[in-house]
């Protein structure tokens, strides 16, 4: 049995966006991502995780770093990928200090079958369908984080950012 996979980066032609934030309560952002993940992506709670959380209590500034994963099915085949890294240090005496927080998406297609039938498979399912379909899981991908992270500065309310719809050549 043979196996293909295709992996695409919604965020070309930067890999990353990153965000960096000084003031008031910057573990806040790490509750807001927690809070609001499964919500904002419609994803359930298979579909997400926050599978590291670091702190060093010792030092002052007391500092931190987590990280999420959000898996999110667009079709049979294919899904979106977001990684989201947060990295930070606040004071002990006040809530007041810094963080940074970086934004990796990707669209992922698997497909598998026998060998000698699935090249040309493939071959004849991207051509009919697959091409369309994946340039429209790019631009929803790309959507998607391009709006979580408004919402995250919105939280804090920073500036956000205007968002382009990627609608692309098909409509």
């Amino acid at each position: 049995m043979a196996k293909m996979i295709i992996k695409d980066d919604c965020l070309v032609p930067d890999r990353y966006i990153r965000m960096k934030y000084q003031g008031p309560d910057p573990w806040g952002v790490a509750e807001k991502i927690t809070d609001s993940v499964r919500t904002f992506f419609h994803v359930s709670t298979s579909g997400f995780n926050n599978y590291r959380i670091n702190w060093d209590i010792t030092g002052d500034p007391v500092t931190f770093y987590t990280r999420w994963w959000v898996r999110k099915y667009f079709s049979r085949f294919s899904h979106m990928m977001l990684l989201i890294k947060l990295r930070g240090s606040r004071s002990k005496t006040g809530n007041v200090g810094e963080f940074s927080l970086i934004f990796h998406a990707s669209v992922i297609t698997t497909f598998s079958g026998w060998g000698v039938f699935l090249k040309p498979a493939w071959l004849m399912y991207s051509y009919l369908f697959y091409n369309r379909a994946r340039r429209t899981f790019i631009d929803r991908c790309r959507n998607y984080i391009m709006n979580f992270r408004n919402d995250i500065k919105e939280h804090f309310n920073l500036e956000a950012t205007d968002v382009t719809t990627a609608a692309g050549s098909y409509g």
